[in-house]
């Protein structure tokens, strides 16, 4: 068996590299399809941005450059910035205010800097991160909301009587008059006829200007005034009234206040190296009303808006029904005007400067009265989020998001990844990350943005600038950052540079007529969501299947429940139908608006019924199968039902599923790349079928680069059937890229020991020539081929194994808290340790010791390092060569390569985490100011946090020795007290060397 590496034409020998790449340009490996493989194995690709944020001005030259040349270090190029103060930091820089000298300054600076060094930059399109507002709006343009005051009169003496406001908040004394609504009092349900409308009807001190009829009134005095919202989490400078969301002309207005001026101000670097304005997560408020809203309505719903403004104040108009039939019209109104007004048009806005792109996170995680699946389709990149474990937060947004991008033709599926909650601030490692987003890409994202990474302002202070209390802190100030961090972006980027390929595999397509965060997947399959406008304008038919206009397909369409819909969606339906889709439902019961509703309910009535059949007594369709047009309709279905009827086969299935692992499918044309995540802490081997046929599996794995062809395999026609076996939260991808020539079949078919099986992955290794058995225990080895042949190796005694448990010599570095030296006679935890310095450590210490080997242990063997538990990252250097930087579990290595006859040394740099040195830090004397305990109300129960700092301390101003001498930590926000308990950290082990011999296996 050749490895993939070899066959890639990635091999190197001493005068055959260019024989061996001619040959391989002859036989065609070297075409487009091989492109990739190089790429995956340099780790080219998208790798992951991160999240900037500039904390109330606190931004330094030095640190913007520190930033920036530490993130390229690692492999990211891409900064979304973020302005962020006010509520989430108490201290700051008064004279850094948004658009002083001195900020504009710093911003030109950042992106000179992101220009020399390479960077894509992008920003939110106004101060803080949610939604859009900036200092000056006038207050005409914020957001605005109707409010409604009530008055009885008696119609006799109602001239001249004084009609209130409804309450209007003294900061801002803005209010602008809708009507008058008289009706008569003690009434709720009404007709129209029974309502008296006035426009103007009030003088200059409120008084009515005619009389009301005879009879006892209820005056309903309709206004609108602004809401007040604030963008609250931007520095006091930047914060203004959130902009009407609900009309172009305020849009435009708030526009050349700050993101069309900031673009201004930057120049030539604008849709350069300035490429994104992004809307983040909504958490703006409710808005109800816009100064044109009554000319809309009337535009969009065909009917008057001003009667049915009772409805507001709890009055039936007409009937039930009608007021409901209103309410839905009114919803419908505000959710366009949202989309179109202000998402939108700010994307368009945005578009006006070429090369400039609108990032939008398209939902709201807060108070709001519009529908998510309404803003739809807007963007050039659409974002989710999802927050590190245990966290749960934001992962619900992940399917919306990524189906919004599968529908609307766009590649990347961006994610703000990562954010993390205060209790577990400085606690979270590489391995962490890997297990979350994984799971994370098998949900469909693609691009990960970093959250936090809050700028360095005094880069020698660590771990330093917090982002409040928010995220898993990324950055030069990670303990990691130096030693795992390159290895942990190299590793999302070959993942993001398959998971951007092609076009996502999804069979099965729901159409949502609101916003809902779930669509049921049956074990094998993917689904995504569709909303009716996309339905509407993206939908056609190609041979009996669902296909949008960049080519993705998918098998059926799954209606929502019987209920109303507008008569345009069903019309579509039926034309899908007719053209051969396949579609399950229950049918429809009218449509949800008030205009020409009794017509257009009798029209989808029949279009109904012709499509799945007349409802029995109760309501319900009657279960049937039913051939229209070219295509057909299961009447009363449920998915896995037409799954079994139609014969479809599973994507991936797992054999033995325990619902422990996850996977994504990615096509792109003829290529496949199926990514596998074993999302269990055990190890996990499997057989799974790919529906793939006539094409030869491969394993790509991205933590490494390498590439292999896959050992056990079998093409069984429409599928294909790939023996893995994965160590505890491992990942990679099965890749079919290549057709299988004539008569090619896969060498092994299994592997016994003692005749019982084992694992393919623990017993087979194969280098750049050959494959091998790894004769790691007693006894009689059988490797049966796929050609019937068996080969049988003996084995008559385990594998050698040497403790290196004892006998360490540690060096530590300087200057933080340790001694230069320890001496460990047997490996125990740092957190330990009696000697303080060694049990607060955080950072980065080398343990070194040597070990003997003699030729017999080299010759014809396997020599792997387990270093056991370690806590948290290992580089690994064998005869000062570094082997392996080890950054999730399990920490084991093949060293083979490495070792020589006689005395061999090991070193393992071993990296910890920050808490343990922040708590050691508790026993030195203070020199900082706090402000007081903070409580984390967003869980049950509320724990207390920590502290912000209140002022900058004088030694960090001036950059003097701190007063508290032995303190090695500085940080905005105090997490920890003496009370919480250290993190296990060091290299715990127990550390073998393991010598295995090698049966080669002839090719």
């Amino acid at each position: 068996m050749l490895l993939i590496n070899k066959r890639y034409g990635l091999y190197k020998e001493k005068g055959c590299l260019f024989l061996f790449a001619f040959f391989l340009c002859l036989s065609g490996l070297f075409g487009q399809n091989r492109e990739i493989a190089t790429d995956f194995k340099e780790g080219k690709g998208a790798s992951p941005y991160v999240i900037w944020q500039w904390m109330n001005g606190l931004v330094t030259k030095k640190g913007i450059t520190y930033d920036l040349e530490a993130y390229k270090k690692v492999g990211i190029t891409n900064v979304q910035q973020f302005l962020i103060g006010s509520t989430q930091l108490s201290i700051e820089d008064p004279e850094n205010t948004v658009f002083s000298d001195k900020w504009l300054d710093l911003m030109q600076y950042t992106l000179a800097e992101s220009k020399r060094l390479g960077f894509d930059f992008g920003t939110h399109n106004c101060p803080g991160w949610s939604s859009s507002g900036a200092p000056g709006l006038d207050v005409a343009y914020s957001m605005q909301k109707v409010i409604c005051s009530k008055t009885t009169v008696s119609g006799k003496q109602s001239k001249e009587k004084i009609i209130a406001k409804g309450e209007v908040s003294t900061e801002w004394n803005y209010y602008k008059d809708i009507c008058i609504i008289a009706i008569p009092s003690g009434k709720k349900e009404l007709k129209k006829e029974d309502l008296i409308i006035i426009t103007n009807g009030l003088d200059a001190k409120d008084r009515l200007i005619k009389a009301l009829p005879q009879g006892e009134w209820t005056v309903l005095r309709f206004g609108h005034t602004t809401t007040g919202h604030r963008n609250e989490t931007a520095p006091l400078s930047g914060q203004g009234l959130e902009v009407d969301k609900l009309s172009k002309e305020a849009l435009d207005h708030f526009w050349e206040l700050y993101p069309g001026k900031l673009l201004k101000a930057m120049g030539e670097h604008a849709g350069t190296t300035f490429k994104r304005i992004e809307i983040d997560s909504y958490e703006a408020g409710n808005q109800d009303w816009t100064p044109n809203m009554a000319a809309e309505f009337k535009q969009r719903s065909g009917y008057d808006l001003l009667p049915w403004l009772i409805t507001r104040e709890g009055f039936i108009l007409e009937s039930n029904d009608h007021t409901r039939r209103f309410k839905n019209d009114w919803s419908r109104v505000i959710n366009e005007l949202f989309a179109q007004n202000y998402y939108g048009h700010l994307e368009e806005l945005v578009h006006k400067t070429p090369g400039l792109n609108f990032l939008v996170e398209p939902y709201g995680t807060g108070k709001k009265n519009f529908d998510d699946s309404s803003i739809r389709g807007i963007g050039d990149m659409v974002m989710c989020e999802f927050w590190a474990s245990p966290a749960t937060w934001g992962w619900s947004s992940i399917l919306p998001v990524a189906s919004n991008a599968h529908l609307n033709g766009q590649k990347i599926v961006a994610a703000e990844a990562f954010t993390g909650q205060p209790q577990y601030a400085w606690q979270t490692d590489l391995a962490d990350l890997k297990k979350d987003g994984d799971r994370a890409f098998c949900k469909g994202v693609n691009l990960f943005m970093l959250h936090a990474c809050a700028h360095q302002p005094w880069p020698d202070l660590k771990p330093g600038m917090t982002m409040d209390w928010w995220g898993t802190q990324f950055g030069p100030s990670q303990t990691w950052w130096d030693n795992g961090a390159k290895e942990w972006v190299a590793y999302v980027t070959r993942c993001q540079l398959l998971l951007q390929k092609g076009l996502f595999e999804s069979d099965i397509c729901y159409l949502q007529l609101f916003s809902d965060k779930n669509a049921y997947s049956p074990k094998g399959f993917k689904a995504d969501i569709c909303n009716a406008k996309e339905l509407q304008n993206r939908f056609s038919v190609v041979e009996n299947k669902l296909q949008l206009p960049d080519g993705k397909t998918f098998k059926f369409l799954v209606l929502p429940k019987r209920g109303r819909i507008e008569l345009e969606t069903v019309k579509k339906i039926q034309e899908l139908v007719n053209q051969g889709a396949v579609v399950i439902g229950e049918g429809f019961e009218g449509v949800p608006g008030l205009n020409n509703y009794l017509d257009e309910n009798a029209e989808v009535q029949t279009i109904s019924e012709k499509l799945f059949g007349a409802v029995d007594d109760k309501g319900k369709v009657q279960k049937s199968i039913r051939n229209i047009g070219k295509g057909k309709v299961y009447a009363g279905y449920s998915v896995d039902e037409v799954i079994a009827l139609e014969n479809i086969v599973k994507d991936v299935e797992i054999v033995d599923d325990k619902n422990d692992m996850d996977w994504i499918h990615r096509k792109d044309d003829n290529k496949h790349y199926y990514f596998i995540s074993n999302q269990s802490s055990e190890r996990n081997q499997k057989t799974i079928k790919f529906r793939v046929s006539e094409m030869k599996p491969e394993i790509w794995n991205a933590e490494t680069g390498e590439m292999k062809e896959a050992l056990v395999w079998e093409n069984n026609g429409a599928t294909t059937a790939v023996t893995v076996d994965m160590k505890p939260n491992e990942s990679f991808f099965v890749v079919f890229i290549s057709k299988i020539k004539d008569a090619e079949k896969p060498n092994i078919k299994s592997v016994t020991l003692n005749d019982k099986v084992v694992s393919t992955a623990e017993y087979i290794t194969n280098n750049t020539e050959d494959t091998y058995l790894i004769l790691k225990n007693k006894g009689t080895y059988k490797l049966q081929l796929n050609d019937g042949k068996v080969i049988v190796k003996k084995q008559n005694k385990d594998a050698e194994k040497l403790s290196l448990n004892t006998n360490w010599n540690v060096t530590f570095p300087e200057k933080l808290g340790a001694p230069a030296y320890a001496y460990f006679k047997e490996l125990t935890p740092w957190n330990e340790n009696p000697e303080f310095g060694i049990k607060h450590f955080a950072g980065s210490a080398t343990y070194a010791k040597t070990f003997y080997l003699k030729s017999n242990q080299i010759k014809n063997k396997r020599i792997t390092l387990d270093l056991g538990e370690v806590k948290n990252i290992a580089t690994v250097t064998v005869n000062n060569q570094v082997a392996k930087v080890l950054w999730t579990p399990p920490f084991v290595l093949d060293i083979s390569q490495y070792c020589k006859e006689g005395e061999n040394k090991v070193e393992v740099k071993i990296t910890n985490l920050w808490v343990n040195r922040i708590i050691g830090d508790k026993y030195e004397p203070e020199d900082c100011k706090w402000g007081p305990m903070r409580t984390f109300t967003y869980v049950d129960p509320n724990p207390s946090i920590g502290r912000n700092l209140l002022e900058i301390p004088d030694w960090v101003k001036n950059n003097t020795q701190r007063p508290s001498t032995n303190r090695i930590t500085f940080s905005t926000l105090d997490f920890f007290d003496k009370s919480k308990p250290l993190l296990r950290s060091g290299l715990i082990g127990p550390v073998t060397v393991v010598i295995e011999e090698l049966g080669q296996i002839k090719n």
